[in-house]
């Protein structure tokens, strides 16, 4: 099992999920079902891609979420 980062968004009357590791992104009516579109995207994109092309994506990067107050 691996874990990714999603991030959801709202743009008038859809949800946007992106995995940010892999930039796959999903959209829907509901932030649930975009959720679900984002994991079979990328269950998909991984049975494309090697185990090597895969590892190298996340070879020495980092990431990181925060807030920005203005």
């Amino acid at each position: 099992m691996i874990n990714f980062t999603a991030f959801i968004e709202r743009e008038w009357n859809i949800f946007i999920a992106k995995n940010l590791e892999f930039w796959i992104f999903s959209q829907w009516n509901t932030s649930d079902e975009a959720v679900l579109n984002l994991k079979e995207a990328t269950t998909l994109y991984m049975e494309d891609e090697s185990k090597e092309t895969l590892l190298s994506k996340f070879k020495n990067k980092q990431y990181s979420l925060t807030m920005l107050t203005i």
